[in-house]
C-alpha cells in the first residue's frame, strides 16, 4: 500500500480534531480561577456598624451599638428614660442577606430579661419582631423599629445606673448610766441620848452632848 495514502488521512483527522480540543482547553478553568469567581459572585454582609435607636421595645428609645466581623453582630445596648429605671444589655447577633437576628440580655431591677429580635434591613432602616423572656416565661414582644443615628461605635457611653442607697436608722444612744440620787433626809430635832453615851460624863454630866441637847431632852 502506498504509504501517502495512509499518512494524507491521518493528518486529516488530526486537522479536524484540532479546533475541539482547543475549545475544550479554553473551557477548562483553573481551581484559582473558579474560587475567584466564587469570591466575586458571594456577595459581602452588609454593613450594621452603627449606633442604632431602637423604638417599640420599651416606652423609649433603646441605644444600640453593633460592632460587625463579618456577618457576625456584637451588641452593646442601653436604655436611660427620665423616671424609669435604666439598664444596659450586651449580646450577639447575625446578618445574612438582608435579614438580621439579634439578641440581647440586660439585668432589669431583680430579673433577667432576654430579648430576641428579628427583622430586615432595607432604606437604612431594621424593622421586625421581638420577643422577651425572663425566668423560662415570656414577657413581652411587639414589633420594633431601628434607624442608625451615628457611624461606628467609638462615641457610645453606656448607661450610668444609679446604686440604691438604704438609708440605715441610727437608733438613738441610750445612756446605760445610772445616776444615784443621795436622798438626804431631814434631821430630827430629837435625838437619841444613847448615840452620845459615852460622851455623858460621871454623875450625868452632858458637856459633851451638843447644845440644846442637853438635860431637858433627857426628861
Amino acid at each position: 500500500m502506498n504509504k501517502k495514502c495512509i499518512i494524507f488521512p491521518l493528518m486529516l483527522v488530526f486537522l479536524l480534531a484540532a479546533p475541539s480540543w482547543a475549545q475544550e482547553d479554553g473551557n477548562a478553568s483553573s481551581p484559582v480561577d473558579a474560587a475567584n469567581e466564587s469570591n466575586q459572585s458571594a456577595p459581602s454582609a452588609l454593613n450594621l456598624n452603627y449606633i442604632w435607636s431602637f423604638s417599640g421595645i420599651e416606652a423609649g428609645p433603646v441605644s444600640m451599638a453593633i460592632d460587625q466581623e463579618g456577618s457576625d453582630l456584637f451588641i452593646r445596648a442601653k436604655y436611660e428614660a427620665d423616671g424609669e429605671n435604666a439598664w444596659n444589655a450586651e449580646g450577639t447577633g447575625s446578618v445574612e442577606g438582608d435579614q438580621v437576628e439579634l439578641s440581647m440580655a440586660a439585668q432589669k431591677e431583680d430579673k433577667m430579661v432576654v430579648t430576641k429580635m428579628t427583622g430586615t434591613y432595607a432604606n437604612d432602616t431594621i424593622n421586625g419582631n421581638f420577643t422577651q423572656t425572663s425566668g423560662g416565661q415570656k414577657v413581652g414582644g411587639g414589633q420594633f423599629s431601628a434607624m442608625w443615628i451615628s457611624p461606628g461605635t467609638s462615641s457610645y457611653t453606656p448607661a450610668v445606673i444609679e446604686a440604691e442607697i438604704e438609708e440605715t436608722t441610727v437608733p438613738a444612744a441610750v445612756n446605760t448610766t445610772s445616776s444615784t440620787e443621795t436622798v438626804q433626809e431631814p434631821k430630827s430635832r430629837f435625838v437619841d441620848v444613847r448615840t452620845y453615851k459615852d460622851k455623858i460624863g460621871p454623875g450625868g454630866d452632858l458637856s459633851g452632848v451638843p447644845p440644846g441637847m442637853g438635860g431637858s431632852g433627857l426628861n
